[in-house]
């Protein structure tokens, strides 16, 4: 039964299908290994330590609902996070960037990929300051060469190739 939970959690029927929301709630020790305590699958029920963490592992590109509660239970925040942007934010950073900003591209920025600065993996944000337009060619150069860029602030990037040369773009017309 478990491993068809995780089958159906996980997504490893058709990819063509839509996506459901998975709304796990789960200790931070749990999920850190420290404690065994039962996670809760809201629709299913509890869960054994091990599958809370397998389903959290396996459900990094869905969206999260999370809840923050202290030992009695009690309520203190909850929220949600999401590795896509929103039509809002993708808006922001296409007028912001207007093109790709990898050095010497023109590809305007309605046609690139937006990329996390700061992986999302590595806990980087989905958020304007973490986001940039990247055609695709340079987003997947990008990771597959080790490129590697910040942003300054102001649309300005500074973009260092894996030889340790440094780059700066800008959104701006030369």
């Amino acid at each position: 039964q478990a491993d068809v939970l995780l089958d159906l959690l996980t997504d490893r029927r058709d990819r063509t299908g839509p996506r459901g929301t998975v709304e796990l709630t789960v200790g931070l020790e749990t999920l850190a290994g420290l404690d065994e305590d039962a996670g809760d699958l809201n629709g299913y029920g509890p869960v054994l330590a091990d599958i809370a963490r397998q389903v959290a592992d396996r459900q990094r590109t869905a969206e999260w609902r999370f809840r923050v509660v202290d030992g009695d239970g009690c309520l203190h925040d909850a929220g949600a996070t999401r590795r896509r942007p929103t039509a809002d934010q993708a808006r922001w950073v296409e007028a912001r960037d207007r093109r790709c900003v990898f050095p010497g591209c023109r590809m305007p920025a309605r046609h690139a990929d937006l990329d996390h600065i700061r992986p999302h993996a590595e806990h980087g944000p989905t958020c304007p300051c973490n986001l940039a337009a990247l055609c695709r060619y340079h987003h997947t150069g990008r990771h597959r060469f080790g490129w590697t860029y910040r942003h300054s602030g102001g649309g300005v990037f500074e973009w260092t190739s894996p030889l340790g040369r440094a780059h700066v773009t800008s959104g701006r017309s030369p």
